[in-house]
């Protein structure tokens, strides 16, 4: 017996050294993959016409009246009526098109560039047409009745069906809110352009007048008066995806 005493010594020796072998190559599971994160509010938002994340102005002069829907060329350096009638605001151009959306009341309606309107559908608490989107030409931002903290809540509008997608944001994000309180006012910034409503004033024999007009102006240059209203109360100025057309609401001093 103690001449196999070295022998079984040896044999658990061995045994012990092969699975100690085999535990150092068991693979390690790799760790869960991240998920990636969702794109926050503020991504979300940058994805349309005129809106940058260099917030503007709060509201403008005349952000909540109603008028008459214009349109300046600036090639040409035109102004023309497109709607016969008052009773319009928040005009923007649809991606890929001259076709204008804008509100009358609680109803959504298309407008062609020749001035016919078709009423779509009619959305209640809805406040303003922000703008269109880059690369949906079916979705627009919209800004719907303030929440139970205050604040306009945002949402997606399909063009097509009138179905809201709600866009949620941080109401203790800074960011977040001085984003929201930048889509309620009407400064926009499209590459080295900018669109603003600026107070006029003038004396007349009755005393000073005022009004607000729009305001385009590019890099290294001189701010140009493109709505030209002499005493008219123009703003909501969105322009078109290419550059070139300016859409605004005109209407008559109080």
């Amino acid at each position: 017996m103690r001449r196999l005493a070295p022998a079984i010594y040896f044999v658990l020796l061995l045994t012990s050294v092969a699975a100690g072998q085999t535990q150092l190559q068991k693979p390690v599971a790799a760790p869960p993959a991240r998920q990636k994160p969702s794109p926050g509010f503020i991504d979300r938002v940058l994805k349309f016409l005129g809106i940058s994340d260099s917030p503007g102005t709060l509201k403008s002069p005349g952000d909540e009246k109603s008028g008459e829907l214009w349109v300046a060329d600036l090639g040409s350096h035109t102004t023309h009526a497109v709607t016969r009638g008052e009773g319009y605001r928040s005009p923007v151009f649809l991606p890929g098109s001259n076709d204008i959306l804008a509100l009358s009341g609680n109803d959504v309606v298309r407008i062609s560039s020749s001035g016919n309107m078709k009423k779509l559908y009619s959305i209640a608490g809805i406040t303003k047409v922000v703008a269109g989107s880059t690369d949906n030409p079916d979705a627009v931002l919209i800004l719907l009745t303030e929440n139970a903290g205050g604040h306009s809540r945002a949402g997606l509008l399909s063009v097509s069906t009138g179905k809201i997608t709600p866009l949620a944001f941080d109401p203790n994000s800074s960011a977040d809110l001085q984003m929201v309180e930048n889509l309620e006012g009407w400064t926009r910034s499209y590459g080295d352009r900018q669109i603003y409503v600026r107070r006029q004033t003038k004396q007349a024999l009755s005393g000073t007048v005022e009004w607000s007009d729009v305001f385009l102006e590019a890099a290294g240059q001189d701010p140009v008066n493109v709505s030209r209203c002499n005493g008219a109360n123009c703003g909501q100025p969105s322009l078109s995806a290419d550059g070139r057309l300016l859409i605004f609401v005109k209407s008559e001093t109080e």
